[in-house]
């Protein structure tokens, strides 16, 4: 059996020294606050001081920490098999919306990392969904189909780079990976100066929209005219926190990574049991494989070690993993509808946005709502933003859909 490391560290955090930022200690004004130093609220705040506002990114922990430092990298417009669910329950205009959306997000964190030059391991890679199961074939077919229709770079494969038999898989080419943690560094570099912040170690206990309003820490206070919460769920003002339970609910997810005995390419998700990940990253010239899933909601009587063990064996058993060198759980916050929810916290807010429910896919969904709100804030027509509106009908409506499938009624 597999030893597994008692504590919960990401690789992408482990992996990197990163600048150290102040803990807010006094009153400072800028144009915009931001809640938040993950891949949402750095790329919302980078976004609107390359459109000259200034910003004051507030985060309570260190940059990444959060649900971004704790991902599987994998930055691709391939959310699973979700554009035929999207166009059946949505239409296609929103099946469109979303996948042009992101990867109109993957290339914009192109552009990025090359106006910035920043090292971060950037590649592109093809993506694969796949399956084992001779019954799912149709639906791969008919999810290859419908995404090509969309304009994405979609097709169905029976032969991709993994070293056991599938019968199926949709391929979406030219995606990309990165190293985060060294990526969100780079963004908090670009951002920090000139009149613009990043607080880190700097918990927030209250946020009060305004002309200007205020984000209040125990060392300071943020005075900004419009204000970005950019955490899983709006914690502040209180009420935000009862409100978006009702439009978005928890998953929690895990990851292990090891040494593989041969080289993999590709990367690779599977909707079969479990809804295995796989996402080789390099390492110093060689390679590090990281296994997710074993996925499930919070608070269910879930044994964690059980489920890490499993994803230990899975990675021995299908790619020689013999030791696992990191462990870590993390939980993502899902729309019921399965959209993220981006735009003004509450029907009422004029100056107060959020952006959270990013489906466990926040590298282009995170990107993709810094893109939205940074277009809110300076007044430029987004044609995305009427789609991830937050208060929009359907994510409530679709409640009893997630709750059937989630206790297996449907």
């Amino acid at each position: 059996m597999i030893e597994l490391l008692r504590d919960n560290t990401s690789y992408w955090l482990d992996s990197i020294e990163g600048a150290k930022y102040p803990t807010l200690s006094d009153d400072v004004t800028v144009d915009v606050a931001i809640v938040g130093a993950g891949i949402a609220g750095l790329t919302a705040a980078y976004l609107l001081k390359e459109s000259g506002l200034t910003v004051a990114v507030i985060e309570k922990d260190t940059v990444g920490a959060g649900v971004s430092g704790h991902t599987t990298g994998k930055i691709t417009s391939q959310h699973n098999l979700i554009y035929t669910k999207l166009k059946d329950r949505l239409g296609e205009e929103t099946a469109s919306i979303y996948g042009n959306a992101n990867e109109a997000a993957l290339a914009e964190i192109e552009r990025i990392i090359r106006k910035e030059k920043l090292d971060c391991d950037f590649r592109r890679e093809d993506n694969f969904v796949y399956t084992t199961d001779k019954a799912r074939v149709k639906q791969f077919k008919k999810e290859a189909d419908v995404a090509a229709s969309l304009g994405l770079p979609a097709s169905f494969e029976t032969k991709i780079d993994l070293p056991f038999p599938v019968v199926g898989s949709v391929k979406f080419s030219n995606q990309a990976t990165f190293h985060i943690g060294k990526y969100l560094q780079g963004l908090a570099r670009a951002v920090h100066g000139n009149g613009s912040y990043v607080f880190e170690h700097s918990h927030v206990n209250g946020i009060r929209e305004g002309k200007p309003g205020h984000v209040s820490t125990r060392g300071g206070m943020v005075k900004a005219d419009n204000i970005i919460a950019a955490t899983n769920v709006p914690t502040f003002p209180l009420m935000a926190r009862g409100t978006y339970c009702i439009v978005e609910y928890p998953m929690q997810s895990y990851i292990v990574a090891g040494t593989p005995s041969k080289p993999v390419s590709g990367m690779y998700i599977s909707p079969d049991k479990s809804h295995y990940s796989i996402h080789p990253v390099k390492r110093d010239g060689k390679q590090l494989l990281l296994i997710g899933g074993e996925g499930h909601i919070p608070g269910s009587r879930i044994n964690i070690s059980t489920r890490l063990r499993r994803l230990a064996a899975y990675a021995d058993e299908h790619f020689g993993v013999k030791d696992i060198e990191y462990r870590w759980t993390h939980r993502d916050y899902l729309g019921y509808d399965d959209m993220p929810l981006v735009g003004k916290l509450y029907p009422w807010s004029k100056h107060i946005y959020t952006a959270t429910g990013f489906m466990k896919w926040g590298m282009t969904n995170g990107t993709m709502a810094s893109m939205i709100l940074h277009d809110q804030i300076i007044g430029k027509p987004n044609k995305w933003s009427a789609t991830f509106n937050p208060h929009r009908l359907q994510a409530p409506a679709a409640i009893p859909k997630v709750i059937g499938e989630k206790l297996g009624l449907r």
